[in-house]
């Protein structure tokens, strides 16, 4: 499965970027703007992982040291090579030490991410023409505020023909038994034998 560590924005960050998405397509009709059930901020791509380690990983994120920060976004732009408009906003000292510490994380469970640099963005839009790339740039009015938590393991799954991101949940052991309270938050992250 394709894998990434991410920060989901919250509900009212979510929706604002939802309409500066909505806005931007507007400017750039050709683009294919991101499903608002999809706008994350990832800090370290991953790519094919199998389950076993993914729920290493999941369980690892849920012990890192994390305190809320917020970060706000006040502009657009553009990766001409990458075809994407994003949204981002001034340099944020608590995101760029998360970022550090999910890729050091990564780097003990011997996990290959992608190594560019770090750079904190949120895609907005996909399939940007390069001349609109160059003119991209604009201010978000009023900003966004995002207000952030705990980051998480997320996979790109397809459901109903489209391409959706979730937070990675381990499988369920074949006839496993957890005991009286069999809710998910309380079931173990290994399968037998791992």
């Amino acid at each position: 499965m394709r894998c990434f560590v991410a920060l989901w924005p919250d509900d009212a960050a979510r929706e604002r970027l939802a309409a500066v998405a909505c806005d931007q397509r507007r400017r750039f009709p050709r683009a294919r703007a991101m499903r608002a059930e999809n706008l994350h901020l990832t800090l370290a791509f991953i790519g094919e992982l199998d389950a076993a380690r993914a729920a290493k990983v999941a369980a690892a994120l849920e012990s890192l040291p994390f305190e809320r920060f917020e970060w706000m976004l006040d502009a657009v732009g553009a990766f001409e090579r990458a075809r994407v408009l994003w949204a981002a906003g001034p340099d944020c000292a608590p995101l760029a030490a998360l970022a550090q510490r999910v890729r050091e994380l990564l780097d003990r469970f011997e996990v290959g991410y992608d190594r560019k640099p770090f750079v904190a963005h949120v895609t907005l839009l996909r399939d940007l023409a390069r001349a609109d790339a160059r003119r991209a740039t604009a201010p978000i009015a009023p900003p966004v505020l995002w207000r952030a938590d705990r980051p998480q393991l997320l996979q790109s799954v397809q459901r109903e023909g489209c391409l959706r991101y979730e937070r990675f949940t381990p499988p369920i052991p074949e006839g496993a038994d957890f005991g009286a309270d069999q809710t998910l938050p309380n079931r173990p992250l290994t399968t037998r034998g791992g």
